[in-house]
């Protein structure tokens, strides 16, 4: 799920410490729609708690539930009321930016990965796609609601500027997975990490953090891509550029863009079971279930990604549909004049195929897909 966030978020920096990294792998486990890690906190007051929370690789920074996080009356005398939403469910969420020292790990198991004083949003108030506008009070507006039921772990990419608007040398302040520290609080040199369900059918994901090098295999096409921002937009969605279709199913035929394959930010989001092909024009293009409906019909067209232009080879080939584990769905965004060039959400369904690796040091993506799709 890509946010909106309309707050500042303090980061904290990275000391340049050589130490020896940890590769044991967490998993992400598949519980609902959605994957979970479990993290552990400890309130003020000296209470341990623990709860689950999803692995979202479409945002960036960790959002819970006030009543987990537990904002102390005197941070929030100190801190200001802020507002985020997300973008593909309309949420919106109202809240203090406070600071905790977090663990987090497999579900059910030990946490083994550790954050020290690290900036996490507790949400007060929630409003659903509504009118309204969530505030930090106990008395929230109809169709509002006090205390919600929050937790998410964004673990994506990040634009030069992050989230949090700070300096560009300081671009992962909010992201969970960039920010680790070992038993003594003491930042790992190497701050990465990998995604994989090539041993899970798809029922979890490994995740591998502040390694050497790539830890994962090669699954047969593998492409490394650069990230980089929009020169007219820094605070855009960083993600790797890819040549995108919408294909027939009967004949393998590019249906869309009508040019044939064009280049589409794409965005691997472990957040959502279904696709998004956000485009400019505010009528869907084509492939649709009925002329006013924004759903792609699945049944007759797939998405693919391609190494480069020129290639007829597709690096993957996502087919969504009822019967996809991950891929339920797949529908249009319309509308979006300031996206250039398109974006493609892939949802789950990208880790159904492929993995990857992300390196912000190298700014750069690397990209393992099966070829035996």
């Amino acid at each position: 799920m890509k946010p909106q966030l309309l707050l500042l978020l303090l980061g904290t920096g990275l000391a340049n410490f050589a130490q020896a990294q940890d590769n044991d792998a967490i998993t992400a486990k598949k519980i609902g729609p959605y994957f979970q890690l479990e993290i552990q906190t400890t309130t003020p007051s000296g209470e341990e708690k623990n709860s689950i929370f999803v692995m979202d690789t479409g945002s960036t920074g960790i959002v819970g539930s006030a009543g987990f996080f537990i904002p102390t009356a005197e941070e929030q005398a100190s801190s200001t009321c802020s507002t985020l939403s997300y973008s593909s469910s309309g949420n919106t969420y109202a809240g203090y930016i406070i600071n905790r020292d977090l663990s987090f790990g497999t579900p059910g198991k030990a946490p083994t990965k550790h954050l020290k004083n690290f900036p996490v949003f507790a949400a007060v108030q929630h409003c659903p796609n509504s009118k309204n506008k969530p505030t930090c009070s106990k008395t929230p507006a109809p169709t509002c609601n006090h205390n919600p039921k929050v937790f998410m772990m964004g673990v994506g990419f990040d634009s030069p500027h992050g989230i949090s608007q700070v300096d560009a040398d300081q671009a992962n302040p909010t992201n969970p997975f960039l920010n680790l520290v070992d038993d003594n609080g003491v930042p790992f040199e190497k701050q990465n990490y990998a995604l994989t369900s090539t041993h899970s059918n798809s029922s979890s994901i490994d995740v591998y953090l502040t390694s050497t090098q790539n830890p994962l295999p090669n699954l047969g096409k593998t492409l490394t891509l650069p990230l980089s921002a929009s020169p007219t937009n820094p605070t855009a969605l960083v993600a790797p550029v890819l040549p995108f279709a919408i294909t027939s199913k009967s004949n393998g035929k590019v249906v869309y863009p009508p040019t044939g394959p064009q280049p589409a930010r794409v965005l691997p989001d472990t957040g959502i079971s279904y696709g998004i092909v956000s485009v400019a024009k505010t009528t869907p293009p084509c492939c649709t279930t009925s002329p006013n409906s924004g759903q792609i019909e699945t049944s007759d067209y797939e998405m693919q990604l391609y190494v480069n232009k020129q290639s007829k080879e597709p690096l993957v080939t996502l087919s969504y549909g009822s019967n996809q584990a991950l891929g339920h769905s797949a529908r249009w965004s319309l509308g979006h004049q300031d996206v250039s060039p398109m974006l493609f959400n892939s949802g789950q369904l990208f880790f159904e195929h492929c993995n990857y690796f992300y390196s912000p040091a190298d700014k750069q993506v690397t990209l393992s897909c099966a070829s035996d799709q």
